[in-house]
C-alpha cells in the first residue's frame, strides 16, 4: 500500500495522507484543543492510543481512547473497529511529536501493528471485491453437484487400520514421491490438486484429489483426460474439475454464504468441511477416513530456494515463484529456522497436525521444510526403516471397500422439488422490476433487492461485494451500477441453469419456462 508520509510542524511527528479519509488513528499525547479540532475532520470515528488520558475534559463523541499499554489483541480489535466504521477509505494515522520524548516508547511497535492490520484488511477487501463474482458464479455452476453429490458420512473410517498418504506439491516432493511408490502396504492416497502431474509421472494413482480454489483450473494442474480417483471439491471450486470428473466428483461444505442459505432451508452442511487450501483440506479428509497412520509428502510449508519457490519441479509448476519482500522465519525440520511466505498456512497446518496427532500417528517424510507440531519427521535416507515399521503394523487398504465410494449425500424427491420451487421464486424476484437505465432507478432497485436478507444470502459473495457500496453514502457511479446489474443478471442466468440441471419433473419445467412461479 502506497503511503505519503509528511513531516508536520505543529502537533504531528508524522502522518499518512489519505484522500477522503473519514476515520483516523492518533498515537501519543495530544492537547485537548488539538484533539477536538482534529476529531471534527473525521466524522466516522477516531481511535486515540495514548498514555496521557483525555486531560479531564469532555471527549468528542466520535472518539474512542485506549491506553498505549494495552495488550496486542486489544489494540488489534480497536483498529479493526475503526476499519469497519468506514469500508471504502482507510484511516489516516497520525503520530504525536511528544512520542519522541518517551524513553520507553511503545508507539513504533503499535504503529507497525496498525499498518499491518490496515494493509491486511484492505487486501482482503480488494480480493473479496475482485473475486466475489467469480466465486459466486462457481457456486451456482456447482449447485447441482453440491445438492446431489455431497460427501457421505459412510466414508468415515474407510481407512481404519491402514495407511493414508497425503501428497502436497512442495519442492521436497521431487525427492520423496519416488520413495512412496513401493515398499508400503497399499495406502489410501489423498492428493492436493497441484500434485497431479507429479503423481502421474511417478505412476501413482490417487484415490482422492482435493481442489477447492475458484481460480485454479483442472488443466493448470493436470493433463487432458487424466482425472484419477474421486475429486473432492468445494462449491467454489473452478467448474472444470466437476466437468472433468463428472459422477466421480463429490462436494464438501465450507464457509460459503449460499451454503448457509441452503442450511437454513434444511440442506445441512457436510460435517467435514473445506478450509483454507487444498493441502490443509486433504489432511482433514485423510483424518476423516480414519487411518492408523498418515504419511505426508510434499507438505513443506516453506518456500524453497531463498523462500521464493512454491512447487516441486515434477508438478509442472516449479517455475511459479512467490514475489514478496517479507519472508517469515519459522522452525525448520532440519534447520533452526526456514523462510516462508505462507505464515498463516504453516500456523493452521501445524495446529491441525497437533490436533490430529492426538488420535493417530502423523509422519512427515521430508528433507527440508517447516516443523509441524505433532508430526514425526522422517528423512528420506531412513525410508527403509519406515517401510519396515509400517509394513509390520498396518494392513493394506481393501479394494472391496471402493464400491462404497459411489455413495453420495443427495437431496431428492419432494425436498428437491421444494427447494427448486423456492430458487425459481427468487429468480423471478430478481427479474421483477429489473432496471435498464437511470441512476436512481438502478440504485433503488439494488438497495430494495439486497435489503431482502433471503435474497442477499442466496447470492452470497456477490451481494457481499455490492452492499458496502450502496449504503447511505453510495460510492458507485452509473457505470459501476450498470456493471453490477449485468453481473447480477449473469448470476441469475447461472442459477436458472443450475435449477434445470437438477432434473426437475416435467410439470416443474413447464411452470419454470413459462414464468409461473411469481
Amino acid at each position: 500500500m502506497l503511503r505519503r508520509v509528511l513531516q508536520m510542524s505543529d502537533h504531528w511527528l508524522s502522518e499518512t495522507s489519505m484522500a477522503d479519509a473519514k476515520t483516523a488513528i492518533f498515537l501519543g499525547p495530544v492537547s485537548e484543543d488539538a484533539l477536538h479540532t482534529e476529531c471534527k475532520k473525521y466524522p466516522k470515528g477516531v481511535l486515540w492510543i495514548t498514555s496521557s488520558g483525555t486531560n479531564g475534559g469532555a471527549s468528542p463523541p466520535n472518539l474512542k481512547v485506549i491506553q498505549s499499554t494495552s495488550d496486542t489483541e486489544t489494540v488489534r480489535e480497536a483498529v479493526q473497529e475503526i476499519l469497519l466504521a468506514e469500508y471504502n477509505h482507510q484511516p489516516e494515522v497520525k503520530v504525536s511529536k511528544q512520542t519522541e520524548e518517551n524513553p520507553s516508547n511503545p508507539y513504533p511497535a503499535i504503529l507497525s501493528l496498525i499498518l499491518a492490520e490496515t494493509d491486511s484488511t484492505l487486501r482482503s477487501r480488494k480480493s473479496r471485491e475482485e473475486g466475489g463474482l467469480q466465486r459466486q458464479r462457481h457456486v451456482f455452476m456447482n449447485l447441482s453437484g453440491y445438492l446431489r453429490g455431497r460427501v457421505p458420512e459412510e466414508w468415515r473410517d474407510l481407512a481404519n487400520g491402514s495407511l493414508a498418504v497425503v501428497v502436497g506439491a512442495g519442492p521436497s516432493l521431487d525427492e520423496t514421491l519416488p520413495l512412496i511408490k513401493e515398499g508400503f502396504p497399499k495406502p489410501w492416497v489423498i492428493a492436493a490438486d497441484s500434485s497431479l502431474r507429479a503423481l502421474s509421472a511417478a505412476g501413482i494413482i490417487p484415490d482422492f484429489v482435493v481442489s477447492i480454489d475458484s481460480d485454479k483450473t483442472f488443466l493448470s494442474c493436470s493433463e487432458p483426460e487424466h482425472s484419477p480417483g474421486v475429486a473432492v471439491l468445494s462449491s467454489q471450486s473452478h467448474e472444470s474439475w466437476a466437468k472433468e470428473w463428472g459422477a466421480k466428483s463429490c462436494f464438501l461444505s465450507g464457509r460459503v454464504l449460499t451454503e448457509d442459505w441452503l442450511a437454513e432451508k434444511g440442506i445441512s452442511k457436510t460435517k467435514l468441511q473445506a478450509v483454507n487450501n487444498a493441502g490443509l483440506t486433504a489432511l482433514l479428509f485423510a483424518d476423516f477416513l480414519g487411518p492408523a497412520t498418515i504419511l505426508m509428502a510434499g507438505m513443506d510449508l516453506s518456500g524453497g530456494g531463498s523462500g521464493q519457490l512454491r512447487y516441486a519441479d515434477s508438478t509442472g509448476r516449479g517455475h511459479i515463484q512467490i514475489q514478496t519482500n517479507l519472508y517469515h522465519k519459522i522452525p525448520g525440520n532440519f534447520e533452526p529456522s526456514v523462510p516462508t511466505p505462507f505464515l498463516s498456512d504453516w500456523e493452521e497446518t501445524s495446529a491441525l497436525v497437533k490436533e490430529i496427532s492426538q488420535r493417530r500417528m502423523i509422519i512427515n517424510l521430508n528433507d527440508r521444510g517447516g516443523l509441524l507440531d505433532g508430526a514425526l519427521v522422517i528423512h528420506p535416507k531412513d525410508i527403509d526403516e519406515l517401510r519396515s515399521v509400517i509394513s509390520q503394523n498396518l494392513k493394506p487398504c481393501e479394494a472391496t471397500t471402493h464400491a462404497i465410494l459411489e455413495k453420495r449425500r443427495s437431496l431428492q424427491g419432494h425436498g428437491m422439488h421444494q427447494l427448486l420451487t423456492l430458487l425459481a421464486t427468487r429468480c423471478d424476484q430478481v427479474w421483477q422490476g429489473f432496471p435498464e437505465q437511470g441512476y436512481n432507478s438502478m440504485i433503488d432497485y439494488l438497495k430494495n433487492l439486497l435489503a431482502d436478507r433471503d435474497v442477499a444470502n442466496l447470492i452470497g459473495d456477490f451481494a457481499f461485494t455490492v452492499l458496502p457500496k450502496i449504503g447511505p453514502e453510495s460510492t458507485m457511479d452509473e457505470e459501476e451500477l450498470k456493471k453490477a446489474l449485468n453481473q447480477l443478471q449473469e448470476l441469475t442466468w447461472r442459477l436458472e441453469d443450475a435449477i434445470l440441471e437438477c432434473d426437475p419433473n416435467n410439470e416443474f419445467v413447464v411452470r419454470f419456462l413459462t414464468g409461473k412461479f411469481s
